[in-house]
Formats: C-alpha cells, structure tokens, sequence
C-alpha cells in the first residue's frame, strides 16, 4: 500500500510541475502577433505597391477594428507618419477601391508580398513594405514568385 501512495504523489508533483511550468510559459513568452493590415487598392491598378512608414508629416494609418488601413494612391504607394509596420502572421486584406468607395475583395493568388526595407536619411529610420498586385496572371506562381 506505501508504494502504491508513492507512486501517486509522484504522479501528482509531475502534473504540478508541469502545470506550474506551461503557466510560466503562458506569462512569459512573446505573444504572437499578426499583420493586420487592409490595404485599399484603387479600381484597374495592376503593379507594385510600396507603403513607407515614420514619414514626416504624413497621416498615421486609421483603424477598422483591430486592422490598419492602407488607402494607396492612383500610382500605388503610400506614406504614413506611423513609425512601424506590424510583424507576425500575415492577415493582411486586399480591396480594389472604386470611385465611391465601394471595396471588392482581391484574391490573394493575385497578391505578391516582395518584403521589406528600410532607408535612412541622417537620423530618420524610413521603413518600407514591398507587394505586386495583378488582375490577369493571378495564381500560385504569381503569389509565390510575382511572375
């Protein structure tokens, strides 16, 4: 009978620990993060997107609910005095934008994320994000390659 009381106790100082530890974890350990961005694409563009961020005098990026709103110009870029873009898990939405402001979804086979950079001119950091929009060579070679 004491063995069978040792074995338990060990049995339940295992599951405590574990317990104890995974809730450290939980605490303690980066939360991930997600992109979140919609980007407001206008009606016909077909080419590169460049969004550059920390740009003086620029608008900081509004919120719909907890996404960013990316309103590109007719040439396909756009500047915000947002000093950064968010990192993580890509949510981003694409809408073509029409003249009233009426949004349609943009398949994401037809969205081509390049990456990301940065400049510095003096002491001001400027950070850059880079995609390709299509509307006639959507697909996985486009997605994944651009081409």
């Amino acid at each position: 009978m004491a063995r069978n009381h040792k074995y338990s106790y060990r049995i339940i100082i295992t599951v405590i620990a574990v317990a104890v530890a995974l809730g450290i974890a939980f605490v303690f350990l980066p939360k991930s993060s997600s992109t979140n961005d919609i980007f407001l694409i206008p009606e016909g563009y077909e080419g590169d997107i460049q969004v550059n961020y920390n740009v003086a005098g620029a608008p900081k990026l509004e919120k719909e609910g907890k996404f960013d709103v990316i309103p590109l110009r007719a040439n396909g870029t756009y500047d915000t005095s947002t000093p950064d873009m968010e990192y993580g898990l890509v949510t981003d939405q694409y809408y073509y934008v029409d003249q009233n402001g009426r949004r349609t979804p943009i398949d994401h086979s037809c969205i081509h994320v390049k990456g990301n950079g940065t400049s510095e001119v003096g002491s001001i950091i400027t950070r850059h994000q880079y995609l390709k929009v299509t509307r006639t060579k959507c697909g996985e070679q486009f997605q994944s390659w651009g081409s």
